[in-house]
């Protein structure tokens, strides 16, 4: 194939030059692509992770043990509830989760047999500035420790599905509100998601002794 003619202003540029500008160009157009497909993955979100049943492969008569007053798959049925909320709003798990305080409606206390307390984003960065992860960090934390709580060897509950769909819950949780940023912030938001995800999966003090997950 022939060369595109030279113009004298490409004649009279110096070679280096026009080197440069090719190489300049090469990068702008790389980046330009790169933007563009880290943005539509960043874009969709989901799927969302499966209906969570904490409690399916506990034997039947074990479910109607005593946990603190109720039965056990009253406890259950919550876990998976509150797992399953939206994550934000009145009606959602941050509704439950800030009771009796807003945006909670008072004439629905949160259960008394769940755990609730929470310390947050461990990492800074995710529980402040353009990237607060609070909320979704909190309904993680949720899911671990309620798991955790009613686990015993009646109820093994604490193994690597059910750690799986928590932390699965918190990567949906965090690019539901990736998603409603500018683009700017988006992707930006969505890397730190997936890296902070990455993070919980691989935690020695999540699954160090975990039925299931070898290591």
């Amino acid at each position: 194939m022939a060369a595109p003619p030279t113009t004298p202003a490409d004649a009279a540029r110096p070679w280096y030059r026009r080197v440069l500008r090719a190489v300049g160009l090469g990068l702008l157009s790389g980046l330009a692509l790169a933007f563009g497909v880290v943005f539509w993955v960043s874009s969709n979100v989901g799927p969302a992770p499966e209906r969570a049943e904490v409690c399916r492969e506990v034997p039947i008569p074990v479910l109607g043990s005593d946990r603190g007053g109720v039965e056990l798959q009253t406890v259950c049925v919550g876990i998976d509830t509150h797992l399953e909320l939206p994550l934000g709003g009145t009606d959602g798990f941050e509704g439950a989760f800030v009771a009796p305080l807003p945006p909670s409606d008072p004439l629905e206390p949160r259960p008394p047999y769940l755990v609730w307390d929470s310390d947050g984003c461990s990492a800074p960065v995710l529980g402040a500035g353009p990237f607060d992860f609070t909320l979704a960090c909190s309904r993680h934390d949720f899911g671990w420790r309620n798991l955790k709580n009613i686990h015993d060897a009646d109820s093994p509950v604490w193994h690597v599905g059910n750690k799986d769909r928590v932390d699965a819950g918190f990567l949906y949780d965090m690019r539901v509100r990736c998603a409603a940023m500018p683009v700017f912030w988006r992707i930006g938001c969505d890397t730190t998601a997936r890296v902070y995800y990455t993070a919980v999966r691989l935690n020695p003090s999540g699954v160090q002794g975990l039925p299931g997950r070898q290591g």
